[in-house]
């Protein structure tokens, strides 16, 4: 258990708010439902809390939280709704790269959720297996597949 008390994790929630939003618009292309994964994740973050064991941890273990559910808000989207076009929602943030944001978010959900998690988010292959729930070596291949996509999209020079 990591003893963390209410301030620690408002501030850690607070730092990791553009993070969870990123992950959760990325899995579910969608404002309104990657706001609504991210809200409940806090909450379900703060009443896990005792669950986690080290404080260092908090980014990835909240990160697990958020993939899990946006995948959630995902599966019931695609049992509930058709599916929305993609071009009608922007991300509210933008880096450098904006051509390169486009076509990662009309990827495939696999493919697209390894990309932030490993780009955006900076983890770890160990990481981004532990928060989506699959082997190492499956986000290996992901990663592998969504980068030659990714320089398919981007031209030959890219």
């Amino acid at each position: 258990m990591s003893g963390m008390d209410y301030e620690t994790f408002c501030r850690y929630v607070r730092e990791s708010m553009p993070n969870l939003y990123r992950l959760a618009y990325a899995v579910l292309n969608n404002r309104e439902d990657a706001e609504d994964a991210v809200s409940e994740s806090v909450l379900i973050a703060y009443e896990k809390l005792h669950t986690l064991r080290k404080q260092e941890c908090f980014r990835a273990w909240i990160m697990q939280i958020a993939a899990n559910e946006a995948k959630k808000i995902y599966a019931k989207n695609r049992r509930t709704a058709p599916v929305e076009n993609v071009e009608d929602y922007m991300p509210e943030f933008y880096d450098e790269y904006h051509e390169l944001w486009d076509i990662v978010v009309k990827m495939e959900v696999i493919y697209r959720e390894v990309i932030i998690l490993y780009y955006y988010e900076r983890l770890s292959v160990r990481e981004i297996g532990r928060i989506l729930h699959i082997p190492e070596g499956t986000v290996k291949s992901r990663l592998s597949r969504a980068k030659k996509q990714l320089k398919k999209e981007l031209g030959p020079d890219a």
